[in-house]
């Protein structure tokens, strides 16, 4: 009679290890730029707070691909990033069932132009151009917004203004400060919208951030 117990620990045991495998799930997909080419180095961090780990983090390789493994069924945060592009974020669904790969696609960041700017705040923008590579992005928005502030005709600074609002947003584990910092996002690109109609890249960036911003509120 003894083994009655021992019989039902084992099978209950089994069950619960096959239960935790049917919620592994993976991730997989490649990361390219805007002429169709491969983006070695990419950073890939998929967000879930309800998971565990809530965090899963990938590289591209030489031919752009990444993958994950791991994970557990859900709805996750994608943030990419790479030196000299700018940060891509977007929201999947990652499940048990093979799917197909992810394809993300990222825009070279454009940076201010010294050379189209006055003199006079050349080393500014270089100061905060150095406070950006450096990831000391607080700092930079402070830089960068003080030189918006005393040349408010100099509307292209909001759109790296507009970038890192977006990579704080990323870092951000608030909800409700992550949602500031896309609408403060939206705002910069929204100013760069209404000097030049005619700028694609200001209209996408603004679409994603405002896009990021109402997903965080809903």
């Amino acid at each position: 009679m003894a083994r009655g117990p021992l019989a039902l620990t084992i099978v209950a045991a089994l069950c619960v290890a096959a239960s935790a495998s049917a919620q592994t799930a993976r991730a997989m997909g490649t990361v390219r730029d805007t002429d169709g080419k491969p983006i070695k180095g990419a950073t890939i961090r998929a967000t879930n707070p309800e998971a565990y780990p809530p965090q899963v983090v990938s590289t591209s390789d030489e031919r752009g691909r990444w993958a994950m493994i791991g994970m557990r069924i859900g709805t996750y945060s994608f943030v990419i990033e790479a030196p000299g592009y700018l940060p891509v974020q977007a929201s999947a669904g990652v499940r048990t069932a093979a799917a197909a790969p992810m394809l993300f696609v990222m825009a070279r960041d454009p940076g201010p132009i010294p050379g189209a700017l006055p003199s006079n705040i050349q080393a500014q923008v270089a100061a905060a151009n150095m406070l950006r590579d450096q990831g000391r992005l607080d700092q930079a928005l402070s830089a960068y917004q003080e030189i918006r502030a005393r040349n408010p005709k100099l509307t292209s600074v909001n759109m790296v203004i507009g970038h890192l609002f977006q990579q704080r947003a990323a870092q951000e584990p608030n909800p409700a400060t992550r949602r500031e910092l896309l609408t403060r996002a939206v705002e910069s690109y929204q100013t760069v919208v209404e000097s030049d109609s005619g700028n694609e890249r200001a209209r996408r960036e603004l679409e994603s951030a405002r896009t990021a911003a109402e997903a965080i509120a809903q």
